[in-house]
């Protein structure tokens, strides 16, 4: 309840605005001015499905910065309260060990980060754990309680694709939960083997139905320049030194942009370690398969196959890559050892992210110091004409598009 306090006291931030964010609000404008969800007049490579929830805020009378981020304290709220029960069906943990991580996942710096911003990764984490919630109560329920939770699922899934296309690793899940889960496999898997050349073609079918809707999509066209540029090896060095970055982060709960330069190899080895254990508790889990688990191991995929560093990818799967590590780590570490060690990582893990917390509360209220806290400098300029009336000594300095959602979201841009 105190933790949630502060994020609350959030709301009071004026609009933080970063490049995705700003392709968000356009989108929303542009609907609202009555031309669509469209960027500058053209489609965006980034779904309409925040910018949705955007307009709709707006035709409610709630079109401002604090309603954004209240927003976002209700979809992360939501998630981590769904997250809780998650964690106790799927991994088995025991009430004090999901508390834990549901803390953890409050403490997280990219949670504290990320919950100010107008983006849809909280909101897309608020939405997609509920379904995991209804999907494990589809493997465990049957008759028509199980249709109960199973038929709810499909139009909020739709929506979670729509609001982040990574949303589309809940499908595996769904259909794995729709099928009856592990039980459901094994009183199947005779009938298979009997006709395997049917399964085998219905298989490639699939696969290319999903193998051409891959190559057409918006993001490979966008990354496969990329990935041609660098070659295979440069690409899979790229990837290897970002992802176990990212790690690094989400393991020392700080970015490495605010920490010095020194700690950037000793991060990415403790990033690799994280890794490392991750696999193991996924590996331990394998004989017992179930939906969660495809959703995390497709969503890890998409995100150790993207060619550009950015830990806030991860951020829907927090509190599932903790109870993975968690269950790697009883296999790799002695109990004994291992107990007074996570102690004292959760203790220092609370530590950062109550600093986090504490910086983010600093900025919120830092009055007309704003543009001097916020950020790194890029649209100084831009806030302190919209919310001080500083004129800049280049023109060039303004950012148009972030001055034009200033006035728009940021009631005091607009006075």
């Amino acid at each position: 309840m105190l933790v949630s306090g502060v994020y609350l006291a959030q709301c009071a931030t004026p609009l933080r605005l970063i490049n995705d964010g700003i392709d968000y609000l356009l989108q929303a404008s542009s609907a609202l001015d009555g031309h669509g969800f469209l960027l500058h007049g053209v489609r965006s490579m980034r779904p309409a499905g925040y910018p949705a929830i955007v307009f709709a805020l707006s035709k409610l009378g709630l079109g401002s910065s604090w309603a954004i981020v209240a927003l976002n304290c209700l979809m992360l709220g939501t998630g981590t309260w769904a997250g809780y029960f998650v964690l106790r069906a799927y991994f088995g943990f025991s009430s004090q060990v999901a508390q834990v991580i549901s803390l953890l996942t409050l403490f997280s710096y990219l949670m504290v980060r990320n919950v100010t911003y107008p983006l849809s990764d909280v909101s897309y984490f608020g939405l997609s754990v509920p379904c995991l919630l209804m999907l494990s109560k589809t493997e465990t329920g049957g008759g028509t309680r199980r249709w109960m939770w199973l038929i709810p699922v499909v139009p909020l899934m739709a929506f979670c694709i729509e609001v982040r296309t990574i949303g589309i690793v809940l499908i595996p899940a769904f259909l794995w939960s729709a099928l009856g889960g592990m039980p459901a496999a094994q009183r199947m898997y005779p009938v298979v083997r009997r006709y395997r050349p049917m399964v085998f073609a219905f298989l490639l079918v699939v696969a290319i139905v999903v193998g051409r809707a891959f190559f057409h999509s918006r993001y490979l066209q966008f990354n496969l320049p990329i990935f041609l540029h660098r070659g295979i090896g440069r690409s899979i060095t790229a990837n290897i030194g970002y992802h176990t970055a990212e790690w690094g982060e989400l393991t020392v709960n700080a970015p490495l942009s605010k920490l010095p330069a020194a700690v950037e190899w000793p991060m990415r080895i403790l990033g690799a370690f994280a890794i490392i254990t991750f696999v193991v508790g996924i590996w331990t889990k394998l004989r017992q398969l179930n939906g969660l688990l495809l959703y995390v191991v497709g969503g890890a995929c998409i995100v150790f196959a993207y060619p550009w560093f950015d830990t806030r990818l991860w951020l829907p799967f927090i509190p599932f890559l903790m109870g993975y590590m968690f269950i790697g780590l009883k296999r790799i570490i002695s109990p004994r050892i291992l107990h007074p060690i996570l102690v004292a990582y959760c203790a220092y893990f609370c530590l950062l992210g109550s600093l986090a917390l504490g910086y983010s509360t600093r900025v919120t209220f830092a009055g007309r110091r704003f543009p001097d806290v916020f950020g790194d400098g890029n649209l100084r300029a831009t806030y302190k004409f919209a919310l001080r009336s500083e004129q800049p000594t280049n023109g060039s300095e303004i950012d148009s598009d972030a001055l034009y959602l200033l006035r728009r979201f940021e009631p005091r841009a607009a006075k």
